[in-house]
């Protein structure tokens, strides 16, 4: 049953993730990151430490989000690492008063249980296209 717990724990940091993006909550997502992490947004370089962090604080305070959908997929433990797969669709508008831009996309976490047996993002990479039609 440990591998269970593990796989709802994941989830549970991922909705904490999506949570902290969607108030713009830099604190409650930075605290979701292993200190080694690296994300690979969409068209961008891979950002880890200092970058990472500046990266996330100009994107949440520039930027709101509303999720329109995300779906947890696989999400698979072995020993102290994991991932978890995903879905979404979000509309992100510039705080400034600019038009919104919805996308949606696929993207995978790579997680590590720490020694205080929290899990932790090491990973993200995800992509993005244009909104469906409707």
């Amino acid at each position: 049953m440990s591998g269970d717990r593990d796989r709802l724990a994941i989830i549970a940091v991922i909705d904490q993730e999506v949570s902290a993006a969607a108030s713009g909550d830099l604190q409650a997502y930075a605290a979701m990151l292993a200190d080694d992490a690296v994300l690979m947004p969409p068209n961008g370089d891979a950002r880890s430490g200092t970058a990472l962090r500046m990266w996330l604080q100009q994107f949440l305070e520039g930027f709101a989000v509303e999720w329109l959908s995300f779906q947890h997929g696989e999400v698979a433990v072995q020993g102290r690492l994991g991932y978890h797969c995903y879905e979404y669709e979000w509309r992100v508008r510039p705080r400034d008063g600019g038009a919104p831009t919805v996308s949606h996309g696929k993207g995978l976490h790579v997680m590590r249980r720490e020694d205080d047996r929290s899990w932790k993002i090491v990973g993200e990479i995800w992509n993005a296209s244009p909104a469906h039609d409707s």
